[in-house]
């Protein structure tokens, strides 16, 4: 099996499941994978992972923050639109009458 930490940082599942296997490992892919994880081992490619993991933070935060008056900005506009259809039916109706 590939020993070094740095090296499977590099690769993904697969990779680290293909060396298995021509190392002459038996187990089924979703068996592999299921020792990998049991023994601590989450064979997914580092770096990448990394990189989500800062993506989803950073979005987190910014939706969290982005509020006026302690209401949502989401919950505003829908609000808004709601209040200028109304208007905009209201005008209409008076003049259809």
């Amino acid at each position: 099996m590939i020993k070094t930490v740095e090296l499977e940082k590099d690769l993904t599942a697969n990779q680290l499941y293909k060396a298995y296997k021509d190392e002459g490992g038996t187990k089924t892919f979703s068996e592999w994978l299921t020792r990998e994880k049991t023994k601590g081992v989450f064979p997914l490619n580092g770096q990448v992972n990394e990189e989500v993991q800062k993506s989803i933070s950073t979005i987190k935060k910014s939706d969290m923050n982005q509020t006026v008056l302690g209401f949502p900005i989401k919950t505003l506009a829908i609000v808004g639109v709601v209040i200028v259809g109304a208007i905009i039916v209201s005008s209409y109706m008076k003049k259809s009458q």
